[in-house]
């Protein structure tokens, strides 16, 4: 019971309201919630780092809150198509989402339908990411240092996919590449998946993405150049 009262708070948190006069509708609606499914956005394709925690995290809620939990995938736009979806939903509690950072990274860099800030209401960190560069096995580029005389030698033609523009993985290299002196093709997709996809057929070079290509990786299919940090993973 516990577990439960604490999910519902967190849950109703998404549309409470600080003014005291809300306080008791607030509990009305905390000790009938939920009565029907809850939505969960995922602003990430399935079969993703993230998609993957979500739907364990669902799977968890729906035991404790004794009601279905689904996760509704809404890739795309370096994950702000769910934040979009958010902001339009119905601010009943039935529809939480999960918010990347580029959500309060590209209202920066261009328009958007939302402010990260006023639309909404921050319930908890889930969890942190490792990401990191990888080839495919057989590629000629084996280290870091080869990457940067490859493509010294061959500007623009190292093409790198990462799960969008304005992403954590995309501006990495961008710095990376201004600071090797180097210039690489940025080729965004909607997730990790579809980047594996890409990068495993031959269609592109690397992809800078979060462990989603760590399976690839242990399956000696692709190459971990290296990973995002002040220190090396454990792993």
């Amino acid at each position: 019971m516990t577990q439960r009262r604490h999910f519902l708070g967190s849950a109703a948190a998404l549309t409470a309201s600080a003014s005291l006069p809300l306080l008791h509708s607030q509990k009305a609606f905390a000790q009938n919630f939920p009565s029907r499914t809850i939505r969960y956005i995922c602003p990430w394709t399935a079969g993703g780092t993230t998609d993957i925690v979500m739907r364990v995290f669902a799977e968890s809620a729906s035991k404790v809150l004794n009601q279905t939990v689904i996760v509704d995938n809404k890739p795309g736009a370096g994950g702000t198509l769910g934040a979009v979806e958010l902001v339009n939903a119905k601010p009943d509690g039935y529809t939480l989402a999960q918010l990347p950072i580029s959500v309060l990274r590209i209202p920066h860099m261009q328009k958007v339908q939302f402010d990260p800030l006023k639309d909404f209401t921050w319930i908890a960190c889930l969890t942190g990411y490792t990401f990191g560069l990888v080839v495919r096995a057989d590629s000629p580029i084996k280290t870091i240092k080869d990457l940067v005389e490859y493509a010294k030698l061959n500007p623009g033609q190292f093409s790198f996919g990462t799960p969008g523009t304005g992403t954590s993985p995309h501006l990495v290299m961008e710095e990376f590449g201004f600071k090797a002196g180097i210039k690489m093709q940025h080729i965004p997709f909607k997730g990790v998946a579809e980047g594996m996809q890409s990068l495993l057929g031959g269609h592109i070079m690397g992809h800078s993405d979060s462990t989603g290509w760590a399976p690839h990786v242990e399956a000696g299919r692709l190459r971990l150049l290296a990973t995002y940090g002040s220190k090396r993973t454990k792993r």
